[in-house]
């Protein structure tokens, strides 16, 4: 299950720094760019990796994970309003593939996570 953490995680981290998260009629912006939120879950990514890669506790894996695929949810499921600015004005934004890959690398290191608890190298 670390290995799974492990990928799981970096899919999350390189889809906040890579991938295309949300498109503002024509203006394209990664997940680091367009929300603070996608930041957050970058760092709790990496806070994973290193949990995967040191064999570090079950528990801490999995709230971190619990915490990241929280974060990325909320963000999936409410785009930023990138027209706040603009006195209220309603600009459409569209979901991109980046926002999706993270929410599948998030689902997955929760998955990876809570199976670290459940598992023989996670029962203690």
């Amino acid at each position: 299950m670390s290995r799974l953490l492990l990928a799981a995680s970096a899919v999350l981290a390189l889809s906040v720094l890579v991938l295309p998260w949300y498109e503002l009629d024509g203006y394209v912006t990664n997940g680091w760019d367009a929300t603070w939120l996608a930041r957050a879950a970058l760092a709790l990514a990496l806070v994973n990796i290193v949990i995967a890669r040191t064999g570090g506790g079950a528990r801490a894996a999995a709230g971190v994970a619990v915490a990241a695929l929280t974060l990325v949810a909320v963000r999936v499921a409410v785009p930023p309003d990138f027209g706040f600015d603009f006195d209220g004005l309603d600009v459409p934004v569209e979901r991109q593939p980046g926002c999706w890959a993270a929410l599948a690398g998030a689902l997955l290191a929760a998955a990876a996570a809570a199976g670290r608890l459940t598992g023989p190298a996670g029962s203690a």
